[in-house]
């Protein structure tokens, strides 16, 4: 049986292999009181040492409540199931700051193998995660240059279709690749063809009333085409004013329309 100075000494050279780990370490009895922590998990919670962690539990620490409400559920679930959570993606402040985390939790086992408390352990993925996020925003981005495309089809003439659904994050981009294109293009019309467009409601038109104010704005004329029955039928039934566009069938009239409001 050890002696009591070689359970110590145990014990210092299991708190220094836990203080040496690169990751934030602590461990819970079945109460879910802290047993213990390594230097760093401290460190973060504002402790001069892991050893005033000891008897305190989650509500006792300086982070929101439903913070440590949700470090709570994923205690219970592993002392419950007695199957270890890995990958846990959650964030958690620290100084008033938010940081993503990645978090790993195991029960922890006697010599009879009942569960007696768990161990956790987490590292910082702030930066990985707004890498993942700036690279998603590109995507987004790059797909809504594809999804609002601005084709010249002739000499001041631009072309704008738009297809699918119109929510107002694309209908601000949509607005700013047609100034742009109208700017740069140096043209007298643009064409909005909305035949693509799976819905017009009111948050669409007043989109595009806004793009064609814009277009006029630069000296050019803005035209909308696709104006089947339907799209006729809710642009009187929504009461949006658009009387200051020209409103033709389809695109080939839209076309033949700034030709010959060109020679004109």
């Amino acid at each position: 049986m050890a002696t009591a100075t070689e359970m110590q000494r145990a014990l210092e050279f299991f708190q220094a292999a836990a203080d040496a780990l690169p990751y934030r370490m602590f461990w819970k009895d079945r109460a879910l009181r802290y047993a213990g922590c390594n230097a760093a998990f401290a460190a973060d919670a504002g402790l001069a040492s892991p050893d005033e962690l000891i008897g305190r539990d989650d509500f006792d620490m300086p982070w929101p409540r439903a913070q440590s409400e949700g470090f709570r559920a994923h205690d219970r679930e592993v002392l419950d199931s007695g199957v270890a959570k890995l990958g846990i993606l959650e964030t958690l402040r620290v100084d008033g700051v938010d940081h993503w985390v990645e978090t790993h939790k195991a029960p922890l086992r006697d010599a009879s193998g009942a569960v007696i408390g768990l161990v956790g352990w987490f590292h910082d993925v702030t930066d990985r995660k707004l890498a993942e996020q700036a690279a998603a925003q590109a995507h987004l981005d790059a797909l809504q240059e594809l999804a609002t495309p601005l084709l010249p089809v002739a000499d001041g003439v631009v072309v704008m279709p738009l297809i699918g659904m119109i929510d107002a994050r694309r209908g601000t981009h949509a607005t700013h690749i047609l100034l742009t294109g109208v700017a740069e293009h140096r043209a007298h019309t643009a064409i909005l063809d909305v035949t693509g467009v799976r819905r017009i409601d009111t948050p669409v038109l007043e989109g595009i009333g806004r793009a064609a104010r814009g277009v006029r704005l630069l000296g050019a004329e803005a035209v909308l085409t696709g104006v089947n029955p339907a799209v006729a039928q809710a642009i009187v039934t929504l009461g949006v004013d658009l009387r200051d566009i020209v409103a033709l069938a389809d695109l080939k009239a839209g076309v033949a329309y700034a030709l010959r409001s060109r020679r004109t």
